[in-house]
């Protein structure tokens, strides 16, 4: 039973990372001036929750960013696997490249950790 579990688990896990093959999808296009959305969507005919986070970087660590909203609050915390699509002015980045200040937006999935960091100067 124990490994009927353990084995269900690796599987949702490499689903919702997109390890499995597939990427994960591309950041929904928000209008307006977004700091925190929820969306729905189906994802090869699984439903799903895309969080998505956008700010100003602030402290970063290896697996961890800190995202400041425009309006200072408390930083929302990403974490991110080594997995993460990151990408900087559209080029593709590895994490330790991520600066405090930059403009980031973070899509997780599921409440996981981010699948995609996408980072302006």
């Amino acid at each position: 039973m124990r490994s009927l579990v353990a084995m269900f688990a690796v599987s949702l896990l490499l689903v919702v990372t997109g390890v499995a093959g597939a990427a994960p999808p591309a950041f929904p296009n928000l209008p307006g001036d977004w700091t925190h959305a929820e969306i729905n969507v189906t994802i090869k005919g699984t439903p799903h929750t895309l969080v998505l986070d956008r700010g100003r970087l602030g402290v970063t660590g290896p697996r961890r960013l800190a995202i400041r909203e425009q309006a200072g609050t408390v930083p929302t915390v990403v974490f991110m696997t080594n997995t993460t699509i990151v990408t900087i002015n559209g080029l593709r980045a590895k994490p330790r490249q991520l600066a405090r200040g930059m403009t980031v937006e973070t899509m997780g999935i599921d409440g996981g950790p981010a699948v995609r960091v996408r980072a302006t100067f």
